[in-house]
């Protein structure tokens, strides 16, 4: 049996902007906060109540308002700056912070995936809901308030139809909007493409990086084509050009997002770190690492658990903590690969179904 819990249209005010190298949107990584916070809160505030723990969650954007202005015409685009702390009169010598900070409102919708199955009744379901809702007015999302939250609803499916059912309903809750992609295979794919490109040429310039290959996606770029005259061979700094827009490499709407972090640092003992937030839990420095992501229409999902953000760690080199999706569309087939069978056959747990491939 698969359950996720949407909360729908969740008005979030002065949430984080800035993510990494990006800014505009907040970092998947503190949705995945969120969820983990909530999931601890419903945990030890409940605790014997509701066996189950929230694993990850999806990112549906309705709106969106960055808090900046542009100076002059043609000028980069600049945050307003709230200058907290202000300068007390009484400490007139201090000065505000001069850190960067980029704020901004938005309006989003988040399907959080269970990662057990709850056998409760219709009061329970009820009951859940209104107590996932009292805790998340108390909490922060991406750092920002939450004003509001049209609606949170637990839904449940275990057949192929009821997830069919299941699809449309979370679809009524998260329109209209758009959701958040993994596309890290768009970037490794360009990326070998620049390394082939580069070996064929067998070219002087220095070998392509993986930063060329994700600014390809994030930057805005133009070429130019020059007009020679009869007398011309060589373009020269005179010579006329049209300039023309070099798409990106693949076609969508596609953002440079940041999905996690990288180690910089060895592992350290509780305590060894100062001012950290406790002395029991290890620790590490780490460093944001980047990818690309695609906003897509919510009217085109397939299968819900496809737009599933989840925390992944290398256990072997304990380096990476990363967030991705995984694709489980031939999971899915696979459960429907025989029409025939009834649809008391056709019950399979989502877990034991990835566990196949």
């Amino acid at each position: 049996m698969s359950q996720y819990l949407v909360l729908s249209h969740i008005d979030i005010q002065n949430a984080n902007s800035i993510a990494g190298l990006t800014w505009g949107f907040p970092a998947i990584t503190q949705f995945l906060g969120f969820t983990h916070a909530l999931s601890r809160k419903l945990s030890n505030r409940y605790e014997g109540e509701y066996d189950f723990e929230l694993l990850g969650c999806a990112v549906v954007s309705h709106n969106i308002h960055n808090k900046i202005y542009q100076p002059k015409q043609y000028a980069d685009f600049e945050f307003l700056q709230s200058k907290n702390p202000p300068v007390l009169s009484k400490h007139k010598s201090a000065s505000p912070p001069i850190i960067e900070e980029g704020k901004m409102n938005l309006t989003a919708s988040l399907v959080i995936e269970l990662d057990t199955a709850l056998a409760l009744t219709t009061d329970q379901i009820k009951e859940l809901e209104e107590k996932v809702l009292a805790l998340c007015y108390c909490m922060r999302i991406a750092g920002g308030s939450v004003l509001n939250i049209k609606q949170a609803k637990l839904l449940s499916a275990s057949t192929l139809i009821q997830h069919a059912d299941m699809l449309r309903k979370i679809k009524r809750l998260t329109m209209p909007g758009f959701v958040l992609l993994d596309r890290n295979d768009y970037l490794q794919q360009h990326y070998q493409e620049l390394l082939a490109q580069h070996d064929e040429e067998q070219s002087n310039k220095d070998k392509p990086q993986l930063i060329d290959a994700w600014l390809d996606f994030s930057a805005l770029k133009f070429k130019s084509n020059p007009e020679l005259s009869k007398e011309q061979s060589v373009a020269d700094e005179n010579t006329p050009a049209n300039w023309e827009y070099v798409a990106k490499p693949n076609v969508g709407y596609l953002v440079p997002i940041m999905t996690g972090y990288k180690a910089i640092s060895e592992l350290y003992d509780p305590g060894d770190v100062q001012n950290t937030r406790d002395e029991i839990t290890p620790s590490r420095f780490v460093e944001a690492i980047h990818s690309v992501g695609e906003w897509k229409g919510m009217h085109s999902t397939n299968y819900i658990s496809d737009i599933i953000w989840r925390h992944h760690h290398d256990e072997k080199y304990e380096q990476w903590y990363i967030c991705k999706q995984i694709d489980t569309t031939q999971a899915f087939e696979m459960m429907g690969s025989n029409d025939n069978e009834t649809e008391e056959t056709q019950v399979v747990n989502l877990n034991d179904a990835l566990n196949l491939f």
